[in-house]
């Protein structure tokens, strides 16, 4: 911090401080409409034969899940287990594009956007498919 001040005149040393100022005000306005427009996030995720859609926000929270008739015909182990799998599909979506909203505003190298893809990540369902606490028997 030292080099900011060292041989720089009052003057260039509030215009600097002034610069930092205003970057660090539009980076909060950018914050701000990233995170409304990430809260914004909603994605469908349907099942490959279609006997149901699902609809997930920026988080993965289950919003919304439309049966078919063919969906009500499966079993309750195979529905539940469809439900999953294909909610599992959707949040990999808004995890995506959530991280592209990120991106586009502040780069691609932003620590911001590397911490938002760590912690899609860390909230990503495990290898088996299904989020911890999860079983089918």
């Amino acid at each position: 911090m030292s080099d900011f001040f060292e041989g720089a005149s009052a003057a260039e040393v509030r215009e600097r401080l002034a610069v930092q100022v205003e970057q660090a005000q539009r980076r909060a306005e950018a914050a701000t409409a990233v995170r409304v427009e990430i809260e914004a996030v909603r994605e469908q995720a349907t099942s490959p034969r279609r006997e149901l859609t699902v609809t997930v926000d920026s988080s993965g929270r289950l919003i919304d899940v439309a049966l078919t008739d063919a969906g009500l015909q499966l079993g309750a182990r195979a529905l539940g287990r469809m439900i999953v799998d294909t909610s599992v599909k959707a949040q990999q979506a808004a995890g995506a594009r959530a991280a592209r909203i990120a991106a586009d505003a502040f780069g691609e190298d932003d620590p911001a956007v590397a911490h938002l893809r760590s912690e899609i990540e860390a909230r990503a369902p495990k290898a088996d498919g299904l989020p911890d606490g999860i079983e089918y028997r």
